[in-house]
């Protein structure tokens, strides 16, 4: 167990240099949960944790994150409400002083938040997550893929909302804030002779209408960085529902990265789309997907 003389000096002398590891479910669930603040707490004591035992000295956590990070009453708020749920505090009752904290497992939490399969984590510097308005865009980001890791599907603001339950000027807002990138998605066709047309549709302006490239949803990119897999692997292994990936299948899907993932999928949408190949683009480097 990490003394509190070892909390605190890792805390201090690593702060611009340690890492948050953020899981994406984890934060979507817990953003459409509500307990976000609970789960960001979580998330710091697991990072204060060097010795990895899950057990720490509440007063070296205090003086840690204390006025640094919360206030006092802020903190003692969190500790409470997540009391039981995402840790266990034990030995002496309030004021906590003298008193130790027990980290719950990745699992528990997992089930906690009703969520049955954990993707790869992602990192995030200690330095940005802090305030309210950050911890909570660091969260809403952990859903997007990290730049330059592999290729993002588009997807609508609408479905942020209903995976997430950030509301869409908050996502706006929380882009901005975490330095997310996004990128535009085109829609064309196959015009029979190998070669592609954009798909059309006229968009309304302030005195009349325009005629433009159909658009699909953005894809967005986060400032994260990849973390290791840990114990990603053991962890769904030991939640007993079915995943999220062993589910996919059940959900029509409608963006494709290549042909082999479109002619095995057995249920796709309506209106399936294939990435074009960067040399077949009208316009190099932009992201256009074509009516299957």
């Amino acid at each position: 167990m990490a003394t509190s003389s070892q909390v605190i000096k890792h805390y201090r002398q690593g702060s611009w240099l340690s890492q948050i590891k953020l899981y994406p479910e984890l934060c979507s669930a817990a953003l459409k949960a509500g307990v976000d603040k609970e789960l960001c707490l979580w998330y710091e004591l697991r990072a204060l944790d060097i010795s990895g035992s899950n057990r720490l000295d509440l007063n070296g956590v205090f003086a840690a994150l204390v006025p640094k990070v919360y206030s006092k009453a802020t903190f003692y708020r969190i500790l409470e409400r997540g009391d039981g749920r995402f840790w266990n505090i034990y030995s002496v009752p309030k004021p906590y002083i003298h008193s130790k904290v027990q980290i719950v497992g990745i699992a528990k939490v997992a089930r906690l938040l009703g969520v049955d399969y954990l993707s790869r984590p992602r990192e995030v510097p200690l330095s940005l997550f802090i305030g309210r308005k950050g911890k909570r865009a660091q969260l809403y980001s952990g859903f997007h893929k990290p730049d330059g890791f592999s290729k993002a599907k588009p997807i609508a603001r609408e479905s942020l909302k209903v995976a997430t339950g950030v509301s869409r000027r908050s996502q706006i807002r929380y882009d901005k804030v975490a330095g997310n990138k996004r990128v535009a998605n085109f829609a064309f066709q196959n015009d029979g002779q190998g070669g592609l047309y954009p798909m059309l549709e006229f968009r309304p302006g302030k005195s009349k209408e325009y005629l433009t490239v159909r658009r699909l949803g953005n894809a967005y990119r986060s400032k994260a960085m990849i973390a290791h897999r840990g114990m990603v692997k053991r962890v769904n292994s030991q939640l007993r529902q079915h995943s999220l990936k062993e589910d996919e299948g059940l959900i029509p899907q409608r963006f494709f990265l290549s042909a082999n993932a479109l002619l095995k999928c057995h249920n796709k949408a309506p209106e399936p789309f294939l990435l074009v190949s960067p040399r077949d683009r009208s316009i190099k480097g932009r992201l256009e997907w074509c009516l299957v």
